[in-house]
């Protein structure tokens, strides 16, 4: 990029980002494969300088908001969704926003610690090291939008509460594709008790926070924000960009295993308000997503015509310490990005500022933080199910409120939806996907994470949340649900209720509902339920032996748990060493450690199934390469035997499976996110081979059904909010899904959605 400015700059001032150095490196690294059809490498030159004016607030279409502490956040912990999303942008004309929360200055050296380092080259600037990480992440977005790293884009002032500016550039040939840099301070520490920092401004320890100008900004001026100032900002960028997606950091991290006694203080305690437990994550990743988060509740409670939002939170630097989960396609691709924006391919973009992000450098691009991606939500394959009357009803979380589609007509394909959930409003605060359960007498329960916020941590809680579906609705019309209620957490610590898990629920042979949920020593904890009879207290389950880490605490979350006919429940998760297994001995009996699997372990969320003979089947994917696994062990077996694999699906998370129970003969159907973000399917009478791809880019994870009449029901979440759904034709084990198409009412019919 070359940089040239034809007048002073002002603090509406465009400066134009262009450059004539051709694109051939990432090229070679993969990355095409999944840019535009013909983008491609190619020079461009300065354009004027001219004046820009505010834009607009966003009226129509899908709108991906991300929000991030640092400038590689997003390349290193959104991609490759963060990718996938603005080829959607450029393919169709959403919007795919990106705010920066701090400048991520650092200690203000640009320099590698590798061999490729540029030695001397650059002084000691914090402005300076700023502006070299917006440029990096300029490139990289540029290169993700049009296969070129030099493509131009417009830089100006602006505002998001008035009195206080901040620095939007647009991409220039696809203005719908955006960064935002509020440029407030960062923490300077991943861990450190600064009270100067997002943590300190979140937990009160200071009452502002100032802002850093980078070198050559369009920004004139220094700003103290207060913490509401920060989340009345965070609420005008959504009003303006109304977004149908939004990604954050992670909100609630894993906690260090072993904590120091000074709480990241230094050599004496911090304030009291800063002394929290360390984690595996920056610091700064976690406040800047709890200022989402709570932004988030503000803006759907004031907005007068929301659109239906879906949020996903990722993990951060925990995946070092976890099994890589990215298979080599996506991530050759991941890592190229990174790389534009590490700045390792020495180009010249014209800024003596730096062109990129030396402390990354060529190693950082290939370290263990990008060779995975995570959500903190594992996902649910359960949010879909049967109803009583043989309609299927579908659930979601759609601006932090469940909302239902149901079938007018069991098998008819017509749906009404989405309908709010619970009118009374208490279904507020719920997050990730909801797992739905139909009882013994018919009805349906709901299952969900519910989290409140407040300014110190031991005011927010995290906890699970059931309601119940009250009678049989009638002929058409959607269930009807009771309000939620709190099942609470394990243990009565808010603080360490943070990290529980999402539920895994399922109804064993006796008909009690049991209810499984990672906990906060690394192990699970569970709740039962006979039918018709009040909930027990919560049990801890003793952690398998063989866990102990130094680098995280026990299991992954994203449980898989299933119900055999000797009334036995069983729980399945991956861990950085194995995939373990805990066990009850029949109904009412706790859950304890069973024998080791001595299968490979799991890099994601674990999906079981009980066939029809009791063979209990686990579908995972193999860590590194993604692989998917389907493992079984056989009634009075002593090992699990692994089955013939399908081909490689790509992509990652959790697999959704469905053993039919329908169809003749035993038959296995399988859906899973593929490198496009698309939903794959592979069915077959038996096991199956191959995949089907072609389905709808989504959100979450998919989920598989049998209607009323055996037929098999593939249903994904769009990131427009709307339900998604393939039929198989017919109920015969390996039939075929038919095409996808939306289904429920469209935006602006009359509806369904209670704000």
């Amino acid at each position: 990029m070359n940089f040239r400015s034809a007048v002073p700059l002002t603090r509406r001032r465009v400066l134009a980002l262009g450059g004539g150095v051709a694109v051939t490196g990432l090229a070679a690294a993969g990355v095409w494969e999944l840019l535009p059809d013909g983008a491609g490498a190619g020079g461009r030159q300065d354009a004027e300088v001219g004046r820009s004016t505010s834009v607009d607030a966003v009226t129509t279409g899908l709108s991906y908001v991300h929000v991030i502490a640092h400038a590689d956040d997003g390349l290193y912990f959104h991609n490759p969704d963060l990718m996938l999303s603005i080829r959607k942008a450029v393919a169709g004309g959403a919007d795919s926003v990106t705010v920066c929360l701090t400048g991520g200055e650092s200690d203000g050296l640009n320099l590698s610690h590798t061999k490729f380092h540029h030695g001397g080259k650059y002084r000691y600037s914090r402005p300076d090291f700023v502006r070299a990480r917006m440029n990096g992440l300029r490139a990289a977005h540029a290169q993700m939008a049009t296969g070129r790293w030099d493509a131009p884009w417009d830089i100006t002032a602006d505002e998001l509460i008035p009195g206080f500016q901040v620095e939007l550039n647009t991409l220039r040939d696809h203005p719908h594709v955006q960064l935002v840099w509020m440029e407030l301070r960062e923490a300077r520490s991943v861990a450190m008790a600064n009270p100067v920092s997002l943590r300190g401004l979140w937990l009160g320890a200071e009452d502002t926070l100032p802002t850093l100008v980078p070198t050559e900004s369009p920004v004139r001026s220094s700003y103290a924000y207060t913490r509401q100032n920060v989340i009345d900002s965070l609420v005008a960028l959504y009003q303006r960009w109304n977004p149908t997606v939004v990604r954050t950091l992670d909100p609630n991290p894993i906690h260090i295993p072993t904590q120091p006694r000074n709480f990241g203080g230094g050599n004496r305690l911090p304030a009291p308000a800063l002394r929290v437990p360390l984690y595996l994550d920056h610091q700064d990743h976690t406040y800047s997503a709890l200022f989402a988060h709570q932004a988030l509740q503000t803006y759907w409670a004031s907005a007068r015509n929301p659109r239906e939002c879906s949020v996903e939170s990722y993990r951060g630097y925990v995946n070092a310490n976890l099994p890589a989960n990215l298979g080599p396609v996506i991530l050759r691709t991941k890592q190229a990005l990174l790389n534009t924006y590490a700045w390792g391919d020495n180009r010249d973009c014209g800024d003596p500022a730096g062109c990129g992000d030396l402390k990354v450098g060529p190693l950082g691009a290939r370290n263990g933080w990008s060779r995975s991606i995570r959500t903190t939500a594992p996902g649910s394959t359960d949010w879909a199910v049967r109803l009583g009357d043989g309609r299927l009803a579908a659930f979601a979380v759609l601006n932090g409120q469940a909302v239902q589609w149901v079938e007018r007509d069991s098998g008819s394909g017509d749906w009404t939806g989405p309908v709010a959930v619970d009118a009374t409003d208490s279904g507020n605060g719920l997050a990730g996907q909801i797992s739905a359960v139909q009882q013994a007498n018919g009805l349906v329960a709901l299952f969900a994470i519910r989290t409140s916020f407040d300014t110190g941590l031991q005011r927010q809680r995290r906890e699970v949340v059931t309601c119940v579906q009250q009678g049989t609705p009638a002929k058409g019309a959607p269930a009807a649900f009771g309000p939620w209620q709190s099942l609470g957490t394990p243990g009565d610590d808010p603080q360490k209720s943070l990290e529980m898990g999402f539920p895994a629920v399922v109804l064993d042979h006796s008909g009690a509902l049991n209810l499984v949920v990672r906990d906060w020593s690394g192990s699970v904890s569970s709740r039962q339920q006979p039918p018709g009879g009040a909930w027990s207290d919560w049990v801890t389950a003793a952690l398998p032996a063989g866990l102990a880490s130094k680098g995280y605490v026990g299991v992954l979350d994203g449980l898989g748990v299933t119900a055999t006919p000797d009334g036995a429940v069983h729980v399945f998760a991956g861990s950085p060493k194995a995939l373990v297994q805990w066990s009850t001995q029949g109904p009412g009996t706790p859950l304890r450690p069973g024998t080791p699997t001595g299968l490979p372990g799991s890099c994601d969320a674990v999906t079981a199934v009980t066939l029809r003979d009791g063979t209990v089947r686990l579908v995972y994917r193999e860590p590194v390469s993604g692989r998917v696994l389907v493992t079984d062990l056989k009634p009075g077996a002593k090992s699990w035997q692994i089955d013939e694999t399908p081909e490689t699906v790509g992509g990652y998370g959790r697999i959704a499976a469905l053993a039919q129970s329908g169809a003749a003969a035993p038959g296995l159907v399988l859906a899973a996110r593929d490198d496009d973000g698309g939903v794959a399917a592979a069915t077959a009478p038996g096991l199956p081979t191959a995949w089907e791809h072609g389905g709808p880019f989504h959100v979450h994870s998919p989920s598989l059904v049998e209607d009323g009449a055996g037929h098999v029901v593939a249903l994904t979440l769009g990131p427009d909010g709307r339900l998604v759904v393939a039929r198989a034709a017919t109920a015969t084990a390996g039939a075929a899904l038919g095409s996808w198409r939306v289904v429920g009412d469209r935006p602006g019919a009359k509806s369904s959605r209670t704000n």
